[in-house]
C-alpha cells in the first residue's frame, strides 16, 4: 500500500493551515477551560473555589448556580444580593432550563420581589408544564401573595399529578379555610385518594363524625381494595374513638366475607353455629377470657335450635376460678331493647350466674337477667333496656353473683342458645 503525501508549496496553504491549528488549538484551551469550571462546580463546597470555577468557564450556567448557592447560605444582605444576581445570570444563559428559573424564581420571593417570583415560576411552568414539584411550588408562591384561589389551583394539580401532594395539599387547604370541609373539597377536589387524605386528616383532629361521613363517599370496591389497608387503621381508630357503630360498617366494607354475620343491634353468631374463637377474636365476636375454668364447649346433643349450643362445665370451688365469656353489640342510641336467650341448667352451686348488659362507654349496667335456676327444659331468659342517646355499644358478659367469700363452690353444667336482641 502506497502512502501519498501532499506538498504545500505557497505560504498562502502554509499560513492557511496554521490558522486552522490555531483556532483547534484555541477551542481546546476555552473547552478545557470550561470543562474544568464545570468539573469544579459538581462538588465545590467553597465560595471562593467557586468564584474560580466562574472565571473558568463564565458562560456555563452550572457554575453561576454554584456560586449563587453558597453564596444564599451565608446570611447576610450584601451575600443574598450576590446569589441573586448568580442566578439571574444562570437563568439567562439557560434559558430553556426550568430548573435555573425554579431557582430564580424562590431566590427572588426570599429577597422580596414577589412579582418577579412569580414570572420565574410562570416561564418555568412553560418550559416543563407536567411537573407536579412545580405547580406545588407555584402555588405556595401565590399563596404567600394572597392569591387563594389561583394559588389551590396549581395545589390542586400538583396532587393530582403526585399523591405525595395529596396529605400536604389537605393539611394547607385545613389551615388556609379553617377546616371548612365545604371550602377545602372545594379547593382540592373530592376525588378518591383525597377524600381518604381528608379522612385521615380528620380522625387526627379528633373529628371523627366528619371523617366517618367523607369514608362513607368512597366508592364501595376502593374499600376492599385500594383503601383496604388503610381502612383497617381507620377501623382501629374508629375503635379507640369508642364509635362502635361506624367501627361495625367500617368492618362490613373492608372485610366483606363477615358481613352478613355483624349489624348493629344483633347478636353476633347468636345460635354458636360458627366457630367461637379462643384466642384473637375480633371486637364483635364472641370473647372468652383465657383460662381453663370453667370448660366452654359445644354440645351437639342438646341444642334449643339449630345443630349445636353452648355449654359451660363447672368443677371449682374458689371464686377466682372463673373466666367470662362476653361479646360487644353495636346498638343504635336512644332505642328500647329486649334481650333474650335460652337455657338448660344442672348446677350446683352457693352463688348465681347471670347475663348483664352494661353501656360499653359509661361501663354502666342498663339490664340483667334473672339468676339462672335448675332446669331441665330449654328456659326462656329475657331482659329489657333502653340505650342513651350517646350509647355506641354494650356488652353482653356471663357474671357470677353473690359470692360472699373466696370459697364459693360451683359444680355442673349449664346450656346456652339462640341469643338476639330486637326493638
Amino acid at each position: 500500500m502506497s502512502v501519498k503525501s501532499f506538498q504545500l508549496n505557497t505560504i498562502a496553504q502554509r499560513a492557511g493551515l496554521g490558522f486552522v491549528g490555531l483556532i483547534y488549538l484555541l477551542f481546546l484551551f476555552f473547552a478545557f477551560k470550561w470543562y474544568i469550571g464545570n468539573s469544579i462546580t459538581m462538588q465545590v463546597t467553597d465560595k471562593e473555589v467557586a468564584k474560580f470555577a466562574v472565571g473558568l468557564a463564565p458562560d456555563d450556567p452550572q457554575t453561576h448556580y454554584a456560586l449563587a448557592v453558597l453564596n444564599n447560605k451565608i446570611f447576610l444582605p450584601e451575600e443574598l444580593q450576590n446569589s441573586l444576581a448568580e442566578y439571574e445570570k444562570a437563568a439567562a444563559l439557560a434559558p430553556n432550563d426550568y430548573r435555573f428559573w425554579v431557582a430564580l424564581g424562590k431566590a427572588r420571593e426570599r429577597s422580596g420581589d414577589a412579582a418577579g417570583a412569580e414570572l420565574a415560576l410562570r416561564k418555568a411552568l412553560e418550559l416543563a408544564p407536567n411537573y407536579a414539584d412545580l405547580h406545588w411550588t407555584f402555588g405556595n408562591i401565590l399563596l404567600r401573595q394572597g392569591k387563594t384561589q389561583e394559588a389551590f389551583a396549581e395545589i390542586r394539580r400538583a396532587a393530582e399529578s403526585n399523591e405525595n401532594y395529596i396529605n400536604p395539599a389537605v393539611t394547607t387547604a385545613w389551615q388556609i379555610f379553617g377546616g371548612d370541609l365545604a371550602q377545602i373539597r372545594q379547593n382540592i377536589g373530592a376525588s378518591s385518594q383525597v377524600n381518604f387524605a381528608l379522612t385521615a386528616f380528620l380522625v387526627r383532629q379528633n373529628r371523627f363524625d366528619e371523617a366517618f361521613e367523607i369514608w362513607n363517599a368512597l366508592p364501595a370496591e376502593q374499600k376492599k381494595t385500594v383503601f383496604k389497608s388503610n381502612g383497617e387503621e381507620f377501623y382501629k381508630e374508629m375503635l379507640k374513638a369508642k364509635k362502635y357503630r361506624a367501627a361495625l360498617q367500617i368492618q362490613n366494607e373492608i372485610f366483606d366475607s363477615e358481613a352478613g354475620n355483624f349489624a348493629v343491634g344483633r347478636v353476633s353468631n347468636g345460635g354458636f353455629e360458627a366457630e367461637v374463637k379462643p384466642i384473637n377474636a375480633g371486637i364483635f365476636e364472641w370473647q372468652i377470657a383465657d383460662g381453663s375454668t370453667p370448660q366452654i364447649g359445644f354440645d351437639e346433643a342438646q341444642k334449643h335450635s339449630g345443630n349445636r349450643s353452648l355449654v359451660i362445665v363447672f368443677n371449682s370451688v374458689e371464686s377466682k376460678d372463673f373466666r367470662p365469656i362476653s361479646q360487644i353489640i353495636a346498638v343504635e342510641a336512644g332505642k328500647k331493647y329486649t334481650f333474650e336467650a335460652f337455657y338448660k341448667s344442672a348446677l350446683k352451686a352457693s352463688a348465681t350466674l347471670k347475663w348483664v348488659i352494661a353501656d360499653v362507654s359509661e361501663a354502666k349496667v342498663l339490664a340483667m337477667t334473672d339468676a339462672i335456676v335448675n332446669n331441665s327444659d330449654w328456659t326462656n331468659l329475657k331482659a329489657e333496656f333502653t340505650t342513651s342517646e350517646n350509647t355506641e355499644a354494650v356488652i353482653l358478659q356471663l357474671v357470677r353473683d353473690n359470692c360472699q367469700s373466696l370459697i364459693c363452690p360451683i359444680s355442673g353444667k349449664v346450656w346456652f342458645d339462640d341469643f338476639s336482641l330486637n326493638q
